[in-house]
């Protein structure tokens, strides 16, 4: 269905968002946007000349926003780049084999609207110079756009600590390696060029601005994490961000060796370090947050900065469990990311939902764990409130854009469903993107029954093996990682002994 056809979709349940859906419900859909919701048979006699999409054994949800994602191309396990801590894992996974971004990005693409997302926050590497970063933004935007996804890509680098996370010791851990393994680390880490600070600032301002006037479409600032970035650079981005509202995403608190080893007397903490920077926030997100205490959490809570939860990629990577339910209590927004590394690869949101409400139970019993509601409403308005979008996608509110999916609900209802069941508890409990029937965003058709419908899926997997076979296998052997890995334990062993106080 074209995107300025008049159409009405009927369901079971119509899903406005997680906490307003309607029984026996359509939705009127016109010039790719949603346009009347209301009991089926009104809205059928007020518009008898639209076209009829009904399904009595379906349920009309909106489409998900996934606020945290990397596009990894082929699933990094495939290529032997396996789970493991955090700190070891960056440096395999600077291994995975380099296809083209616009490849990556494709694929990614498909695989997320096939699990219902039309919304993505994209965490990509800045490329080496202005011209092939440009590029490389701009051809992201174009795949993003022409499958319908609405979309803000945020580049990023680490410009600073690139082996280990105290801050000037890259040398000094280099030095403590086997002499065959410092010359791939300093080639890989170390000596790769970057694109400079400034033109970084400058690029991503000129892009924003740019973009500026566009409802589903931004360009952000994406320091990988504050002490990947640096301090002056950290403050130039916040001097930008204060003039020109630019959004920021980064890393901030994933893992426990971050949280023990970042930071001096100065700036304690991640979340400090953003604060004296002048990032703190409605217009900074940050991802993960696993290890943030409660003064940090308050400090997000009181500055208005958001947080997205990555549950499957927390725990794939030994980082730990988020305090959602603390951070909600606060009246933290809260989002929900894929990260690239869902739990079975396979970027299914309902399972991603199923994780976060199964894992963010409180650690206080007098405060409410999240509901299946709460979750929803991560994975979709709390994700467009992120992106600052939430005026037009995240639910499907009267006047937003036509972002939606209809799961068949033949599967999940097995001999019998009870009649008062919430389906919004149904869906999170129980679906998978392969119950989707159809997505459709803006209003036009994007996946069938598992098949998309804006690019052939063949010619896009053809060019990701066509790609793969020709790439250079840049991974360290096991043999190599395994010593590596040896070697990064112990060093931040030794180094937190030396340098960390007893709490």
């Amino acid at each position: 269905m074209p995107a300025d056809s008049r159409a009405i979709f009927a369901a079971k349940w119509v899903i406005v968002d997680a906490f307003h859906s309607h029984k026996n419900h359509a939705i009127y859909v016109s010039q790719g946007k949603i346009c009347d919701l209301a009991p089926f048979p009104e809205l059928r006699s007020r518009y008898p000349e639209a076209t009829l999409h009904k399904d009595e054994s379906t349920v009309i949800a909106p489409g998900f926003v996934n606020a945290h994602h990397h596009c990894f191309g082929v699933n990094l396990v495939n290529q032997g780049i396996f789970d493991d801590v955090l700190e070891p894992w960056i440096l395999s996974a600077a291994g995975a084999a380099d296809i083209s971004s616009r490849t990556a990005t494709e694929y990614a693409s498909l695989r997320l609207l096939k699990s219902g997302v039309t919304a993505v926050v994209d965490c990509c590497t800045a490329a080496e110079t202005v011209a092939l970063s440009e590029s490389k933004i701009r051809e992201k935007i174009q795949v993003f756009s022409s499958l319908g996804l609405a979309c803000a890509v945020a580049p990023g680098e680490r410009w600073q600590n690139r082996l280990v996370h105290p801050d000037g010791q890259d040398q000094a851990f280099l030095a403590s390696l086997p002499e065959s393994l410092r010359g791939t680390l300093q080639r890989k880490h170390i000596s790769r060029k970057r694109l400079e600070p400034e033109n970084y600032v400058n690029l991503i301002s000129r892009l924003h601005e740019e973009y500026r006037g566009t409802d589903t479409v931004d360009i952000w600032f994406g320091p990988t994490a504050p002490h990947w970035t640096g301090r002056r650079l950290l403050r130039d981005i916040g001097r930008t961000v204060r003039e020109k509202g630019v959004r920021v995403q980064t890393h901030a608190e994933e893992s426990l060796l971050q949280h023990r080893t970042i930071g001096g007397a100065d700036f304690p903490t991640s979340i400090s370090e953003l604060a004296q920077s002048g990032l703190l926030s409605e217009n900074l997100s940050l991802a993960h947050m696993v290890w943030a205490d409660d003064k940090d959490l308050n400090r997000v809570a009181d500055m208005g900065a958001h947080i997205v939860c990555n549950p499957s990629s927390n725990l794939r990577l030994r980082c730990g469990i988020a305090r959602a339910p603390r951070m909600k209590s606060l009246g933290i927004n809260l989002a929900l990311g894929m990260d690239g590394t869902s739990l079975a690869n396979d970027d299914d949101m309902f399972a991603e939902m199923r994780l976060a409400r199964n894992l963010y139970w409180s650690d206080d019993p007098t405060q409410p764990d999240l509901s299946a509601q709460d979750v929803f409403d991560m994975a979709t308005m709390g994700g467009a409130r992120l992106m600052g979008m939430d005026q037009h996608i995240g639910s499907l509110s009267i006047g937003k854009r036509a972002d939606f999916q209809i799961v068949n609900l033949n599967r999940l209802k097995g001999p019998w469903l009870a009649e008062h069941v919430d389906p919004v508890e149904l869906l999170v409990s129980s679906a998978k993107s392969t119950d989707i029937q159809k997505v459709y965003t803006g209003g036009s058709l994007a996946v069938v029954d598992g098949e998309t419908c804006g690019r052939d899926e063949h010619d896009v997997l053809q060019n990701v093996a066509e790609e793969m076979q020709r790439a250079t296998d840049q991974k360290l052997s096991t043999k190599d990682y395994a010593t590596l890995r040896s070697c990064l334990m112990r060093w931040y062993e030794n180094w937190l002994a030396d340098n960390v106080r007893p709490a």
